[in-house]
């Protein structure tokens, strides 16, 4: 019987330490779940930028005539606002110019919708000869860093991403 006494309130015990370690595993699982639904939503952005960028520079491979002209288009419409294209270009009466700037308009806009900033600028790390155009697409708060003619939000001047940095690059020519 002396026993019997000693071991009164054990089990409850015992189911107390089981349940704290059950809901420390829980809250293991739940911050892990919470960091998966954070990286979806990235790799979601990124792919989203990823394609705005990709369209943007087919426009320019199918407007060969028109390349120089997207650089300053496509920094034209960094942060779209209110701003509109200087003509619709739906057919072939637009002269290269033209569909730069109008498939600039398109690309801004429809990243614009998305909380995404593109710009076009000389591409980082390459030497002084050659010329390379690179787009950038930038979101969260790197969007809001991201200039016209200035990438240091997102990319050092050799080419290497910043830690912290949101953002994307592209070659286009």
């Amino acid at each position: 019987m002396k026993n019997k006494k000693n071991q009164l309130g054990v089990g409850l015990v015992e189911v107390l330490v089981a349940l704290v370690l059950l809901a420390i595993g829980v809250l293991g699982f739940t911050a892990l779940q919470l960091r998966a639904v954070d990286a979806t939503g990235e790799a979601l952005t990124r792919s989203q930028a990823t394609l705005i960028l990709r369209g943007l520079t087919e426009s320019i491979r199918a407007n060969p005539n028109g390349q120089s002209s997207y650089p300053a288009a496509v920094k034209n419409y960094i942060g779209v606002g209110e701003k509109s294209p200087k003509k619709k270009c739906f057919n072939a009466t637009c002269t290269p110019a033209e569909m730069a700037d109008y498939d600039s308009y398109l690309a801004a806009d429809a990243a614009s919708r998305i909380g995404i900033s593109i710009t076009m600028t000389d591409c980082p790390g390459v030497g002084s000869t050659i010329k390379r155009q690179c787009l950038f697409a930038a979101w969260d708060e790197t969007a809001s860093k991201l200039k016209a003619s200035d990438y240091s939000a997102c990319m050092s001047s050799t080419g290497t991403y910043v830690f912290t940095a949101k953002c994307l690059m592209m070659e286009a020519y």
